[in-house]
């Protein structure tokens, strides 16, 4: 048997509620950590709480997301590349084993929202910023801040959109020749997804690339829903990483408007049947239930 991969909840998934509520409900459905996606909350970027909700909860932050650009962080700089340095220091303060980062925008980007449905329209050129970001990413200032930190940096493929019928990216770098310039990818399924793409051939194509999994459905409409919710191949795609002896940490990284929120509950059930998914495809599912049977009763 191939070692155990990890499977973490990203706080993402339910960002409506309070962090330490997110920490509290991985630990309850039987998460192994969590992914701290960086937003313009404090609690989200002060070290000294996150570790005291790991302490409470005994969950580790397996990985941190860097934030996105389309957020203002108050009290942190505006400048994409000075953010993706104060989330690497938190990570490293976390003991994260990955820092995850988007890649930079090409356009301005404008959403509307449409019969439930959110349009998000391109707008000609990048800001200076995106701009000064993509030329440190392409000319090896991603390569230099990984030489000085043993947390796995990850760039992530990102979503396409439709405008007039046709897919395109937003994002530089944002095609699979592209994406094999970096050597540690985050493969997001939802994102491959929305480009039409294989994910088998996905992950052959980028191989030992992809360091780091986020895992979630697409129903050719919406991203980001429940595993086994949508029309993506999960069960042979992780069936597939467990054979390669993938070494990483899989994500699952939900979003509020797929899941039942209203109902704790119901929700704690939903988190659950993920992590279930995760693993049998992974082959953990037996290992998981001896483990969890041979582990002392909370508070013994």
């Amino acid at each position: 048997m191939g070692p155990t991969i990890p499977v973490a909840l990203s706080t993402g998934s339910v960002y409506t509620y309070g962090t330490a509520r997110v920490f509290a409900l991985a630990a309850q459905a039987g998460y192994d950590g969590v992914e701290l996606l960086v937003d313009d909350r404090w609690d989200t970027r002060q070290a000294g709480y996150v570790r005291g909700l790991m302490e409470h909860t005994g969950l580790p932050v397996l990985s941190v997301h860097s934030p996105f650009a389309s957020l203002r962080l108050p009290g942190w700089p505006r400048a994409e590349i000075e953010r993706i340095k104060l989330a690497l220091q938190l990570a490293e303060a976390l003991g994260a084993r990955t820092l995850n980062v988007h890649l930079p925008l090409r356009v301005r980007l404008a959403a509307l929202s449409l019969d439930a449905r959110r349009l998000v329209l391109p707008l000609p050129g990048p800001s200076a910023d995106q701009r000064a970001f993509a030329h440190w990413l392409g000319d090896g200032g991603l390569a230099e801040l990984q030489a000085t930190t043993p947390v796995a940096i990850t760039v992530e493929n990102l979503p396409q959109h439709r405008l007039l019928g046709r897919r395109y990216s937003p994002n530089a770098f944002n095609t699979w020749p592209e994406l094999r310039r970096f050597p540690k990818v985050c493969l997001d399924t939802t994102h491959a997804g929305t480009a039409g793409a294989d994910l088998l051939a996905v992950l052959e194509y980028l191989a030992e690339r992809v360091v780091h999994i986020h895992l979630s459905d697409y129903d050719g409409h919406f991203q980001h829903r429940p595993l086994g919710r949508g029309q993506l191949p999960l069960g042979p795609f992780l069936q597939a990483v467990a054979r390669r002896g993938f070494s990483g940490v899989v994500v699952v990284e939900l979003e509020p408007g797929g899941l039942p929120v209203h109902d704790e509950a119901a929700l704690l059930a939903e988190l659950r049947r993920n992590l279930d998914f995760c693993r049998q495809h992974l082959g953990q599912a037996d290992e998981w239930a001896a483990s969890a049977a041979a582990a002392p009763a909370a508070g013994a």
